[in-house]
């Protein structure tokens, strides 16, 4: 599996001077601030979870087929449920720092995960693919 934390943090670096058109309602800098919040949520918790069936069933499932193709398609203007509302207007440059902490504390981090919302149990290996897959998708959108 590639380096995907040094992966993130080599694409933040490439968008962090975007000026790309913001996309069904959201920014780019919403955006990775969610992709932030979805990797501080990875360590802490997720507010809301699917239902203990799925996340044992068809959430594996579909993390699996993620990481096999090394692609995330996912309604990227979907918040995470139940997490505290992004600042629309946060500022770019703030979004990605956000995103480059969460990455760093990530990379640091030696406690237990938290239960994905979706996918269920992830090892430190597969979360680290799917937060790059999550950010990669949100970039696709805004052709960054």
């Amino acid at each position: 599996m590639r380096d995907s934390i040094a992966t993130f943090t080599e694409r933040l670096a490439t968008v962090r001077g975007s000026h790309a058109a913001p996309h069904r309602g959201w920014t780019l800098a919403h955006a990775i601030a969610h992709c932030a919040q979805s990797i501080e949520c990875s360590m802490t918790s997720y507010p809301k979870l699917r239902s203990g069936l799925f996340r044992a069933t068809i959430g594996p499932v579909v993390k699996r087929k993620f990481i096999r193709a090394g692609k995330m398609t996912h309604d990227v203007t979907a918040p995470i449920e139940g997490a505290a509302a992004i600042d629309t207007g946060i500022p770019l440059g703030a979004a990605c720092d956000r995103a480059a902490t969460a990455l760093r504390w990530f990379a640091e981090f030696d406690g237990a995960l938290a239960p994905h919302l979706a996918y269920g149990r992830c090892t430190k290996l597969e979360y680290a693919e799917l937060h790059l897959l999550h950010f990669e998708d949100h970039a696709r959108a805004f052709g960054v």
